[in-house]
């Protein structure tokens, strides 16, 4: 139901993105982007704070139609569940199916136009066809994300009713210290996550070829000028899409600068939770976690993004610059870390932390070799897409002239990788800033960004987490923004 959902959303997004030209086109396809780099648990507080009971719609609400109980109850309950991950996952399909769409070939349509096929079944047999490898794509990496969801069920199901695979085996290994019924369940989703990342991987890889032969086929976009009815429809959606991304997001920030007069009374303007954060002064459990956990997130996401890119960058250069006889396997297993969600990846930590107590006394070191393991196939993606594109002719003419291999990828290849395996780099940094699962799992010791805002959610801080979720908001905008404009990403 998420999937269909997250297409629904996403995909007349893909086709205003590849049909028109207009005003803010690139802030609309930016703005699109920002779910996908934003850490679960900021989505949680948004959702919680703008949908909740008391949230903001509500509030509004209420107050406009003079009612007294909130007539929008949507949280703990599966319309949360389908709500949130719609709005964390259809950018994926917006994205990845607008870039082929745009660069099919015109001259098909009018040929079928002109052969007297109406619009409808020009897409049917014309249009729809070519688009499928990029929906169906979009589609299994969108239901491996929402099949390996945690964070979003462990907060907004409400209890144990719409509990999933890895919310149950977080409570059999962390609450009933049931291990072995932990690993097996671990073992099943497993399984059924690889098989989807191997169909993904073949459609993605047949998707990129297609696109480089539809390349030469390139046509230029239409205007929205040239009929009302598309500039209504694309307001339509901008503003859908605004409310949904920006909503949420929006009132994280408005939170954060607001206080209570008193338990349960009227919120006022204040920077009370900032002070009380870059001071390392105030009382209560927000200050003794906010400045610690953002030490630590920051030291663990600048050595984790260093051992991604070191590990994916040699990962990719070995995929494809030789030639491998199950490469499509080979890619599968290195994208594992992807497909196999980080609460499976955090009990495997847990297991060896049990039987390795000297590696347990270093949680720092623990974390950072997690979250570059759940980082590095981002990394394998990004990169690879560049080394495809870099011509042989040129390894070839500097062997030629007598460089040796390694000479050859240090002053041919390695210049050319440098700004993808940047880009790769500060993508990572994000990732482990905002990761929670593993963390959640194996360590208890060490808190993180996402830890601390989780704790001060169960204990119901919500204005000291909005305010730790809105530096978290800021940081993860930027990295998107260099990420996306340095042209290197790829899904």
């Amino acid at each position: 139901m998420s999937t269909l959902f997250s297409l629904l959303l996403g995909l007349p997004g893909a086709f205003i993105l590849s049909h028109y030209r207009f005003p803010g086109r690139k802030l609309l396809r930016a703005l699109s982007g920002v779910p996908f780099v934003l850490p679960p648990i900021l989505l949680v507080l948004g959702f919680v704070i703008f949908f909740g009971n008391s949230g903001i719609i509500n509030s509004i609400l209420m107050a406009v139609f003079d009612l007294d109980r909130a007539p929008l109850r949507i949280l703990y309950s599966l319309k949360a569940i389908i709500l949130a991950h719609g709005f964390y996952n259809f950018p994926i399909a917006l994205r990845l199916v607008s870039s082929l769409w745009e660069q099919l070939p015109k001259s098909q349509e009018w040929a079928a136009q002109t052969l007297g096929a109406r619009r409808w079944r020009l897409f049917l047999t014309i249009v729809l066809p070519q688009l499928m490898p990029a929906i169906i794509a979009a589609a299994s990496l969108i239901f491996m994300f929402c099949f390996t969801s945690f964070a979003i069920i462990l907060v907004l199901g409400g209890g144990p009713r719409f509990s999933t695979i890895e919310v149950e085996i977080y409570r059999l290994a962390k609450t009933s210290l049931d291990i072995p019924s932990a690993g097996a369940l671990s073992l099943v989703a497993i399984v059924l996550t690889l098989g989807i990342m191997f169909v993904y991987v073949k459609l993605q890889n047949r998707l990129s070829f297609q696109q480089q032969l539809d390349t030469r086929h390139e046509a230029p976009l239409a205007s929205v000028s040239t009929g009302k009815k598309n500039g209504i429809l694309i307001l339509l959606y901008g503003t859908l899409m605004i409310f949904l991304i920006l909503g949420p997001l929006l009132s994280v920030l408005l939170r954060s600068l607001q206080r209570p007069l008193s338990r349960g009374g009227q919120n006022v303007f204040s920077l009370k939770w900032y002070r009380d954060l870059f001071a390392g002064t105030g009382s209560g459990q927000f200050s003794s976690i906010a400045l610690p956990a953002i030490g630590n997130s920051l030291f663990i996401g600048i050595f984790a993004a260093l051992l991604a890119v070191i590990l994916g960058t040699s990962l990719s250069y070995f995929l494809h610059r030789y030639r491998l006889r199950n490469r499509n396997l080979i890619d599968t297993l290195s994208m594992a870390p992807m497909s196999v969600s980080s609460v499976i990846l955090g009990l495997g930590y847990f297991i060896l932390l049990r039987h390795l107590p000297d590696i347990g006394d270093r949680p720092l070191l623990v974390i950072i070799a997690a979250h570059s393991v759940i980082a590095y196939p981002f990394v394998v993606r990004t990169v690879g897409s560049v080394i495809k594109k870099i011509s042989p002719n040129q390894r070839y003419a500097a062997m030629l002239l007598g460089a040796k291999p390694g000479e050859v990828f240090r002053t041919v290849e390695l210049p050319l990788l440098l700004p993808s395996m940047g880009a790769a780099g500060i993508f990572a940094f994000a990732i482990s800033l905002g990761e929670i699962n593993a963390t959640l799992l194996f360590s208890s010791s060490t808190t993180t960004i996402p830890l601390a805002i989780y704790r001060l959610i169960g204990a119901y801080n919500f204005f000291g987490a909005c305010a730790l979720g809105s530096i978290l908001i800021l940081v993860s905008t930027l990295v998107f923004a260099v990420f996306d404009f340095s042209g290197e990403a790829e899904l």
